[in-house]
């Protein structure tokens, strides 16, 4: 057998790989209707938790308020902040009736991140049904709450929506925008296919029985991250679990301020992937390795001379699985920009992402804060 049969035989059996994938996992949200429902009557606590955010809550904490439901609060968890967010905290609550603040004091005996706040916070909601979200994070308009408390229809016990980045100019909110809807793709199609696996804690659902059956995050209390996936990889299964998509139920976050933050950021949330269930780290392997073999592969050929056979793989990357990505991304709100430029942004992460996990072997990431 020669390099360019063996070579094309590698590239079809990734693209076999891939097909599976598109086929039984990502088409479930590309090709998904929203029915739309909103559920206005849920009682729901909102729990945010802050350190230093002063300036976040000012305009959250108003936007919240204002959300259009009939039965929730807003419990914000002054986590040892040393700004004005007490005094600013403080100042609110008089003028909005639902919020709630719960103080956590500086202790120098113990030293801990943000599992222990959300967890003081979710024993404080007064509601069985808990929203979260971070206080740089703000919905996209006044039926948030009532559209991802829908998600709770059914007897769900947990909820995972998208969490979108805001847009601006410049290459590291690109690289920003395109992982996190890339990252959300992946885990709602995931989900939607009843494989859940993660939530992203600002905007994330679950009940108060089922986080305290659980315990919490108390598991993976050593880690400075996994408050949001570790938890939900733990407890998710696809009886209890909806993803919803909605662009009302979407919460978006403000964009990181540099390529250094964004990249310590990254690294950071790479420290919990390898606590994953077995099953779920063999999927999430699997799927990028098998993008790479047929990029490798394709390239290859291309440069043996084998047109025919990089064509043919070319050829269902672009008829068969990019219009899914593209359909799904559409779904969680990508613009133009990330659409027309999905492709180059697939092949530079194939390459971004090893190298910053293997950065966080080498150099463990910094606690949070």
């Amino acid at each position: 057998m020669h390099m360019g049969e063996l070579l094309f035989l590698v590239m079809l059996g990734a693209l076999a790989v891939l097909l599976l994938y598109h086929a039984f996992i990502f088409s479930r949200l590309a090709f998904a209707s929203s029915d739309g429902r909103v559920d206005r009557a849920l009682p729901v606590s909102v729990v945010v938790c802050a350190r230093n955010m002063a300036r976040d809550l000012e305009e959250l904490v108003p936007t919240l308020h204002d959300q259009d439901h009939e039965a929730f609060e807003v419990v914000v968890v002054n986590d040892r902040s040393e700004d004005d967010t007490t005094e600013i905290l403080q100042w609110m609550k008089p003028k909005y009736p639902r919020l709630r603040v719960v103080e956590i004091q500086a202790d120098e005996k113990f030293s801990y991140g943000k599992k222990i706040a959300l967890g003081v916070g979710i024993r404080a909601a007064k509601h069985p049904h808990v929203l979260l979200t971070d206080a740089d994070c703000r919905p996209a308009g006044p039926d948030w709450i009532a559209a991802m408390g829908a998600g709770f229809n059914g007897g769900k016990q947990i909820v995972v929506g998208h969490s979108p980045y805001e847009r601006r100019s410049g290459f590291t909110n690109l690289l920003e925008r395109y992982d996190g809807i890339s990252k959300a793709l992946q885990f709602i199609s995931f989900a939607k296919a009843g494989l859940p696996y993660m939530g992203v804690g600002r905007n994330l659902g679950y009940t108060q029985e089922l986080f305290f059956s659980a315990k919490g995050p108390r598991r993976h209390q050593h880690l400075m991250s996994g408050d949001d996936d570790l938890f939900i990889n733990e407890v998710a299964r696809a009886r209890n679990t909806a993803a919803v998509y909605d662009p009302r139920t979407f919460m978006r976050t403000r964009a990181t301020d540099g390529l250094a933050t964004w990249l310590r950021r990254k690294r950071r949330h790479y420290t919990t992937a390898r606590y994953y269930r077995p099953g779920h780290q063999l999927l999430l392997t699997l799927l990028p390795l098998a993008r790479l073999v047929f990029w490798t592969t394709l390239f290859v050929l291309a440069g043996m001379g084998h047109w025919e056979q990089a064509g043919i793989g070319l050829a269902v990357k672009l008829a068969v699985f990019l219009p899914v990505t593209l359909l799904g991304m559409r779904k969680l709100g990508a613009d133009g920009a990330l659409l027309l430029l999905a492709l180059p942004l697939e092949w530079l992460f194939l390459v971004l992402e090893p190298l910053i996990y293997f950065s966080t072997v080498l150099i463990k990431p910094r606690r949070w804060k």
